[in-house]
Parts: C-alpha cells; structure tokens; sequence
C-alpha cells in the first residue's frame, strides 16, 4: 500500500506501527480497546485522521500521497514531518517501522540545491538512536560498494551491531550472475547479515496482484533458483520480518534496564515538577482560585524582593544578577564615571580668561569677580546630568529583567496570567522612569541655582589668606606656584600652555606694562612677595 512510482516517491518520514491482531475472539478485544468497529480482519488507522478506519488498503495509499503533497507540494518537495500510520491485521507482527526518503544527489523540481545534506540529516535523526534498528535497503543489480543506505547506516554504527542489509531486485540481475557473495557477507560483513527479496513490479501492482500472490512468487523464485535454492528458506519477506521481530526483541532485552532508568528519572522529575505547580484547578470553587491567584502574585512579589535583597537562589555564577548588578552600577559604573571628570576639562585658559574680562565690564577688577566663578562652574556642574541619567537607564533595564526572571514555578503553569503579569509589573517601571530621570535632572538643577561657597570643602580667597597667615605664624614660609619676582615687587604670571609659556618683562620698578589694568593685583602679588622674603618695609607695588 506504499506510493511507488518513478523518482522520488517518499517525500516524508512514514512511521509504520504494524499491530498483530489473532483471528480468534481476541481480535475482537483487541479491535475494542483500539476503539474500532469495522468489518473484516486488517484495517489502518492515520494519527491525523484519528476518526476514520480504512479498510481498502488502494486507499490508505491515496491518503499517504494526500497527506504527503499538503505539506510538500506536488512538486517533488520534501519534509522531515512524519506521517504516523497503524496498521492492525493478523498477517503482521508487532513492529514499528520508518520508511525514509531515499538519498537523492541532483535536486529536482521544488527540490533546494541542498536536498542530499537534508536527507542524511533527516535520516541521521532516527538512525543515531542506540535503541533503532536500522534496515539498509540496496539494489542487487547495482554495485553493493556504491550503495548510500550502507555508507549512511555504518556512519553511525561501523561495526554493524543493529544494521540488516536487505537486497532487492535479486530478481532482475544480469543472467549468469547471482548475489551470493553479498548474502554470505562475504562483500560487506554485518552482524545481522543480508535478506534477499522480491517485490512487486509496477506492472505487477497495475495489473491487481495482491501482496498474497507476490509472496507466494517470492517463495518459488528463491525455491527454484539455482543459486539461491540452498538458502531460500533464510530468502524473503515473510523471513525478513521475524528475523526483525526476533532482532528487535533481543535488542529490545538488551536496551531494557538502561531505558527502564530512563523511565525511573524522567518518571521522578515529572513527579517533582507536578508536585511544584501546586494543586490542580479544575475542580475548585471561585474562592479558592482567588486564593491560589493572590498566592502566586504574591510569591512573584517575594521572589522580585528576594533578587534585588541578594536572597534570591541562582545557579549562574558568572555574571552579577538583581540587587548585587544594581550595587555594582552605583558604586563601580556611576562613581568611576564622576570621579573621572576633571574639572577643568574643557576650559582652556582662554575661556577663564574671557570669563573674567566679560565679568567685570569695563572696570579694572581687584580681585577674581565671583560672576565668572559662577558661570564656569555652573558649565561644568552640567556635565554631571548626563551619567546620572545614563545610571538610572542602566538600573531601570536590571529590574526589567528582574522581573521578567521572578515567576514561580505555579505561575508558569498558567501562560496568560504570567505575561500579564509581567507586561504589569513593566508596565509600572516604565511609568516610574520618566519622573526618576526628572527627579536626577532637578537635583542638577539645583546644584546649578546656587554655587554653595560655605561648603566644608571649597576654598574661597578668604580661606586661602587664613591659610597663609596660619602657615606664617607656625613659622613655615608660604610658597607660591609661577611666582615672578623682581626687584621689591611681584605678581603670579598667568597659566599658559607650555608651548605659549614666555618670560615676562618687568619695568624697573618691578611692574609690568599691564600695570595699569591689573595695579591692584600686582600690588598684592608684590606684598606676599615681600613677606616671603621676610621683608615687611613698603615700596614697590605696595
């Protein structure tokens, strides 16, 4: 009842459970749990089509082809879904067999360039099993060496411990020749050896011959060959089928205490998980599901302040995860960023300068006027917004993902009811960050609405004198950096770039040409000059 033709024929994986069902009254238990009632003795049941029986085999061959052509097209396409097909009858033995596409080497059709890789892979996918048996499918009028099923099947098992050779086509060898080397294994060894068949021909199908008739014709042929007559009864279908049964039973007692450990673990962790997601719902009123919802919320609210407390239990040890990520980015992130800000930077001495000159208009200043203080550092105080709003971006994508990890294990059973959740509990952070990062800007703001000179740390020019005169009466000599001294006066050159830095010239006197525009502050640069040189007399720019 397999789809035969010209070309490629299997386009999807066709996994075949054959069920053995005696012609006596236990057949008809067995029909009844299979939850069938039709008449007569074989009969296929399709997973996709659950509620229908077929019992006219031309047309489970129709439905293959159907099933084949909705996924992969009719032309020519291919697909790793598998078709899932039962077939009950007291003529079959209890199996389970995969009929996979065959190795095809120039695409054709709908077929992609890589359809030869596609269909290893996909046959690679059921023979790697150490619990299958693989069935190596070769024509006998083809050379055996060149055969793709045996270089496919001794890639995963080069010892041949679970792979049978089947021969075809023994009947339709050159006259004269005959596969007996290759039967006796004495081409390529297996374990499990090779079975000779005969199948049908596409005339024989067309012309109505039944699968009864074609064994029958299978058993003369190897019976009455010559070469074949002193192994006939190790030849054919029928004889291929139990020596597959009798295989896969051995193989089956020979898997079973690592598979039934297998079962035990998966059995104890499914228990477990069910265990974790708590009792079942179906059966409970109202009251008790608001109380099962307000426990999940509120173990999700638990698990998000056990993540940012550091009580929170993960297993992943390589990155920092909820509250020890958010210290890091304050202490570690955000501080390195401040701390790594100059003051000056960004103010070259043409900017102070300029500062001064526009502060103090046309007159001739004293002192520093405490307007450009004002206005260069209000400039830099600014710089400092950017990597407070940079910090609360860095801590605001933490708790998103924090919350995204903080679902229990019974809030994962209900799918619906934990994406709403979280899209919630973002849907709150997300309207809690526009008013932190405003929060960040007015502290900013502030700063820069009044320059705070009675802070502990600031040294303003009164402190600096306090300094001085402190350090005098201890009897230490103040020292001053870019000090010019001439004669009895002196004054602090200006701070230049090295390349920029030239001496200045001083007028007899000990005042400079720009005596005029800055007498005052010459003056004063001249009296510290005196008294540290212990010199208190007046004179000079005094």
């Amino acid at each position: 009842f397999r789809p035969r033709g010209v070309g490629v024929v299997t386009r999807r994986p066709l996994v075949l459970q054959l069920f053995n069902v005696p012609r006596d009254g236990a057949g008809e238990e067995h029909k009844a749990v299979a939850g069938v009632d039709v008449e007569g003795e074989e009969w296929g049941e399709f997973a996709h089509l659950p509620s229908t029986r077929f019992t006219d085999f031309a047309e489970i061959r129709n439905e293959i082809e159907r099933e084949t052509e909705r996924t992969t097209g009719r032309n020519k396409g291919i697909s790793k879904s598998p078709i899932h097909l039962k077939i009950y009858s007291p003529h079959v033995l209890n199996l389970t067999v995969v009929d996979l596409p065959g190795i095809t080497k120039v695409p054709v059709g709908d077929q992609p360039n890589d359809i030869e890789a596609q269909i290893r892979n996909m046959c690679h996918e059921y023979i790697t099993n150490p619990s299958s048996v693989i069935l190596a499918v070769s024509a006998a009028n083809q050379d055996i060496a060149n055969s793709d099923a045996l270089k496919v099947a001794l890639e995963v098992d080069p010892e041949g411990h679970r792979t049978i050779g089947v021969l075809t086509k023994v009947d339709l060898m050159d006259s004269g020749t005959d596969a007996l080397d290759i039967l006796h294994g004495r081409v390529i060894p297996l374990r499990h050896g090779f079975v000779g068949v005969v199948n049908r021909s596409q005339k024989d199908i067309n012309e109505g011959m039944t699968i009864r008739e074609a064994l029958v014709n299978e058993r003369h042929f190897f019976q009455r060959h010559p070469a074949y007559r002193s192994i006939a009864n190790r030849m054919g279908s029928q004889y291929l089928a139990k020596v597959l049964n009798l295989i896969l039973m051995h193989h089956i007692r020979d898997c079973l205490p690592t598979i039934k450990t297998r079962i035990m673990g998966m059995l104890v962790d499914i228990q477990h998980e069910m265990s974790s997601l708590g009792e079942p719902v179906k059966e409970q009123s109202h009251t008790l599901k608001g109380g099962l919802l307000l426990s999940m919320l509120s173990k999700f609210a638990a698990n998000f302040s056990a993540a940012i407390d550091g009580k929170a239990h993960m297993g992943e040890l390589s990155e920092l995860y909820g509250g020890a990520r958010i210290a890091f980015i304050f202490n570690e992130v955000f501080v390195k960023l401040v701390e790594s800000f100059d003051p000056c930077d960004g103010l070259s001495d043409t900017d102070i300068q300029t500062a001064i000159f526009n502060a103090t208009g046309c007159r001739a200043p004293l002192f520093v006027p405490e307007g450009a203080f004002e206005i260069l550092v209000r400039r830099q105080v600014k710089r400092l917004e950017q990597p407070g709003l940079q910090c609360v971006d860095l801590v605001y994508d933490e708790l998103m993902h924090v919350a995204s990890q903080c679902e229990s294990t019974e809030l994962r059973r209900f799918d619906q009811l934990r994406d709403n959740v979280i899209d919630v509990v973002h849907g709150l952070l997300r309207k809690t960050l526009t008013p932190t990062q405003t929060m960040i800007s007015n502290l900013i703001h502030m700063e820069l609405a009044h320059i705070n000179t009675s802070h502990p740390d600031f040294i303003g020019g009164s402190r600096a004198v306090q300094q001085l005169l402190e350090r005098m009466a201890d009897g230490g000599a103040p020292e001053f950096e870019d000090v010019e001294e001439v004669g009895e006066g002196a004054r602090r050159a200006p701070r230049r770039h090295p390349e920029e830095t030239e001496s200045s010239e001083l007028s007899g006197d000990g005042s400079s040409p720009d005596d005029d525009e800055y007498g005052d502050n010459n003056a004063f640069a001249g009296f510290l000059s005196k008294v540290r040189r212990g010199d208190r007399s007046g004179g000079g720019g005094g």
